[in-house]
């Protein structure tokens, strides 16, 4: 890259204004990721008295974290789109599918360390003198990591 290609983009109108978005998004995104932490701390005392996930913060915490992942976007320069409110403010129905658990109760705790028994599971690791660091299909069929 050349000075005059360098020089351009600093005299960028577009460059500069999508800064200062940049900086209006990460003060967002930094009190958002504080509300993020109340729903956390709340979400927890409450399954902790009742063994129940609170079904409105569990949206609402589906929705803040479909939010933070569009403002993360924009930041890192993975999108053009800039979010809400140049956007429509997301819906929880775009997160409900990776919310779990969907019946709103809390796994005991020996079911979650339960092993399950249709699914495979690696033995030991074994020194057998290659350095395999890496998943081989063929060689490693029926594993999983």
């Amino acid at each position: 890259m050349n000075q005059d290609q360098i020089k351009a983009n600093l005299l960028s109108t577009d460059f500069w204004i999508r800064m200062v978005f940049m900086l209006i998004f990460a003060l967002v995104l930094w009190a958002l990721w504080l509300v993020v932490i109340v729903i956390c701390v709340v979400q927890t005392v409450i399954v902790m008295i009742t063994s129940e996930v609170n079904p409105q913060l569990q949206k609402l915490g589906a929705i803040a974290a479909t939010y933070l992942g569009q403002i993360v976007s924009f930041m890192v320069f993975a999108t053009e789109v800039k979010p809400f409110p140049f956007t429509p403010f997301p819906d929880a129905s775009a997160q409900a599918e990776t919310v779990e658990p969907k019946s709103g109760t809390v796994m005991p705790a020996e079911a979650a360390t339960a092993p399950k028994p249709d699914v495979p599971v690696l033995s030991e690791s074994v020194d057998d003198g290659d350095d395999d660091s890496f998943y081989d299909p063929q060689r490693d069929s029926g594993a999983t990591r």
